[in-house]
């Protein structure tokens, strides 16, 4: 009986230890949840939050500002597109330009529409334009001076019937660069010997630049030297597409 009686107590105390412990833990396990409980309110419910924008502007918050009932202060701070203010547009933004959108001058007026063949070559940037130039009359040989001499017939003739053995610069860029620099006058070829008129070499460089396929035009002229910057118009027009087309002509002759 003693011995009994010892168990049955044993088996009291442990109980009352489990029940203690389990009061405790339940007592750890209420506040944990309500810590986590506050903590999820506080993140989906009333806190605030800062985002940052990604392309400028009102910006984005944490997700809990989005849900809760808090509000979302976050202002953008990335860079984003122009101000108000600007009226620059795409990667050319803030290029030089008298009208705005940083066109060139011959853009902004327009052009004939006319093809041009491998004359759109006169639309390459002016570096392009004045590398060429320089190359051009780097290679100026004593025989390509007799050339540009000769009479405008003279240079017909040459081209239909000694096409091979005619020494010229033939590079559509590089008569183009010479032509652009005789239109504002400041070709160096006059210190070179090069004696023939202005008009003349005008229409050889633009004849030789042209494609062999392409009539020449005062369409063609007016384009040409309104993107070279220095329009020709009216009767000069027309007297130097007449002459370059002979030019043209005379390659396409002499080429076969």
């Amino acid at each position: 009986m003693r011995k009994m009686n010892s168990v049955v107590k044993t088996m009291g105390l442990l109980a009352a230890t489990a029940a203690v412990g389990a009061l405790v833990m339940g007592e750890n396990w209420g506040a944990q949840r309500g810590q986590i409980g506050a903590a999820a309110w506080a993140q989906e419910g009333t806190g605030q939050d800062t985002g940052t924008g990604k392309q400028g502007g009102q910006g984005q918050g944490s997700k809990g500002a989005q849900n809760g009932q808090g509000t979302n202060e976050g202002k953008g701070q990335g860079q984003g597109g122009p101000s108000s203010d600007s009226d620059a547009k795409g990667p050319h933004a803030g290029s030089p330009s008298s009208s705005g959108g940083g066109k060139p001058v011959w853009a902004q007026e327009g052009i004939p529409e006319v093809e041009l063949g491998r004359l759109n070559v006169v639309r390459s940037p002016d570096h392009v334009l004045q590398r060429a130039y320089d190359e051009a009359i780097a290679s100026i040989s004593p025989e390509m001076v007799s050339f540009y001499n000769l009479t405008l017939d003279q240079v017909i003739e040459q081209l239909s019937l000694n096409f091979d053995s005619t020494a010229y610069i033939d590079s559509p860029l590089q008569n183009l660069a010479l032509l652009r620099d005789m239109l504002d006058g400041e070709s160096k070829l006059s210190a070179m010997g090069v004696t023939s008129s202005t008009q003349q070499l005008e229409a050889i460089f633009l004849g030789v630049a042209s494609d062999k396929t392409v009539p020449i035009t005062a369409d063609s002229v007016i384009a040409v030297t309104t993107i070279l910057g220095t329009p020709v118009t009216g009767a000069a027009a027309e007297k130097l597409a007449a002459d370059a087309e002979s030019i043209r002509i005379a390659v396409l002759a002499g080429h076969g």
